[in-house]
């Protein structure tokens, strides 16, 4: 342990009551951390430069592209170019899945746990999207016969959720029938050591230290292995997602079609901020993209509106990109650009390096540092926003259910919302008010293939009775009020 620095010797304070196993397992993770890069990137944390007011524009109005004010020929144009780029394997959808389910009561990967919903195999999020991207490659296979359709995906976990999460993906995979090996790549984020307030090191156990995933701006380090291959394989774009969006479009035909017809390096998703809402805004800063915080943007710029009522920074990013190929070389490139590390203040329980006691803390007592994936904005050059409806497009899986948001009923109430309007386009009708019924995800990926529910009375007689009617649907018809 020569190596370690002067103020990072309290890390081997109980290095005589280890284990052999215990010794070996400190060691190895001590070796893989630069104590000099890591002094260093707590330094600049604290330093970070954020946006001043007067340099922040919104984005022209030229740049987004709002999905409700697109025409259907508009809408059906980048629906079949998505479609003809799956059909030729162009298209890869990257799940950002490194997270842990803490806050929901869970110590499995959140995108693993089990919903109780079962609209898909597996019966988890991860489930729902495999389920997503098995019903658009069968789509872009019928409509070309000479190619079958097929979306790489990839799936970034983290050194705590990978096994897991591999285990889990297997499953879909064969029940789908993707080939695993050549179409699913599971690769890890790297974790980065949390700090005390005084930027040391914190001991988890005594032969661990406190470590946690460095953000998803991680992902372009992790992926950079995989790019050559990949492009082999003739992916030319990139859909990135996280993995909590029950309402996600996985590998949506619309944004890609749309993003490739208008030769887009790089694209967003977003919806219209709420009053109040503390998701970050996407606009210009000093001309170029990037999304700022509440606390960057002023509540004189957050809160003010244009002549349609609508706010002037309303573009709220909900983590969900478009990358061309050629962009993610060029960011993925050993060394050519450095994101930089944001602080996030928490609480950390820790070994005590003195008595070797755990303390848990009440308030917070130290740092993580993370990447963000929208600090490569700035480098575009060809930047859009694809705005979408929050209703249909964005539901996280973040909180516990006593937090009565971003939790599992507010999930299930926005996919049952989202089915009941795809029902009722579709000329159906819902008998049974209060009642949640939610659709089969394999039967519609964005409301189409209902053509034989029209003009019907949906109730749960109907389903349990009508086979054809029950194909459509899951046996699943909780309140709505639950």
């Amino acid at each position: 342990m020569a190596h370690l620095l002067k103020e990072q010797q309290h890390l081997v304070n109980f290095w005589d009551e280890l284990s052999n196993d215990e010794k070996s397992q400190l060691e190895n993770q001590i070796k893989k951390v630069d104590f000099t890069q890591a002094r260093k990137w707590f330094e600049d944390s604290a330093h970070l430069q954020t946006s001043s007011p007067e340099n922040l524009t919104p984005i022209p109005k030229e740049r987004i592209f709002s999905t409700d004010k697109l025409s259907k020929t508009e809408m059906h144009e980048y629906w079949e170019a998505g479609l003809d780029a799956i059909s030729r394997g162009e298209v890869a959808a990257l799940v950002l899945a490194g997270g842990q389910a803490s806050r929901l009561g869970s110590a499995e990967p959140k995108g693993t746990i089990p919903l109780g919903l079962n609209v898909s195999f597996g019966d988890s999020l991860l489930g729902i999207q495999a389920a997503k991207i098995a019903l658009l490659q069968a789509a872009a296979g019928e409509r070309n016969h000479e190619n079958n359709g097929k979306i790489h995906w990839l799936v970034m976990t983290s050194p705590g959720t990978e096994k897991a999460t591999h285990s889990h993906v297997q499953k879909l995979a064969k029940h789908h029938g993707f080939n695993f090996e050549d179409q699913v790549t599971i690769f890890s984020q790297d974790e980065i050591p949390a700090y005390d307030e005084n930027g040391d090191f914190l001991l988890a156990t005594k032969h661990s230290l406190v470590a946690s995933p460095n953000g998803n701006g991680g992902v372009y380090s992790a992926l950079a292995p995989f790019l050559p291959k990949l492009k082999a394989k003739g992916i030319k774009y990139f859909h990135v997602y996280c993995v909590d969006n029950i309402l996600c479009k996985v590998a949506d035909p619309h944004f890609i079609g749309f993003a490739a017809l208008n030769n887009a390096d790089v694209a967003t998703k977003c919806v219209a901020k709420q009053k109040g809402e503390l998701v970050g805004s996407v606009c210009l800063d000093s001309g170029k993209p990037r999304v700022v915080e509440y606390s960057e943007l002023g509540a004189e710029l957050a809160d003010q509106k244009t002549a349609d009522g609508s706010y002037l920074f309303g573009a709220g990013s909900i983590a969900n990109h478009f990358f061309s190929m050629e962009f993610m070389e060029r960011i993925c490139s050993s060394g050519s650009i450095s994101l930089p590390y944001h602080r996030a203040h928490k609480k950390i329980a820790y070994i005590d390096p003195k008595s070797g006691e755990q303390i848990k803390p009440t308030q917070p007592n130290g740092y993580k540092l993370e990447l963000f994936i929208f600090d490569v904005f700035e480098y575009a050059r060809n930047f859009f926003i694809w705005q979408v409806e929050r209703s249909e497009e964005f539901s996280p899986l973040k909180n516990a259910e006593s937090a009565g948001k971003d939790c599992l009923s507010t999930c299930k109430n926005d996919l049952a919302a989202l089915n009941s309007k795809w029902l009722q386009h579709a000329g159906a009708t819902i008998e049974e008010n209060g009642k949640h019924f939610y659709l089969n995800t394999l039967i519609s990926y964005d409301g189409e293939n209902l053509q034989e529910l029209r003009g019907k009375s949906i109730n749960q007689d109907l389903i349990d009775s009508d086979k054809i009617i029950a194909k459509h649907f899951v046996h699943n018809t909780d309140s709505i009020y639950d």
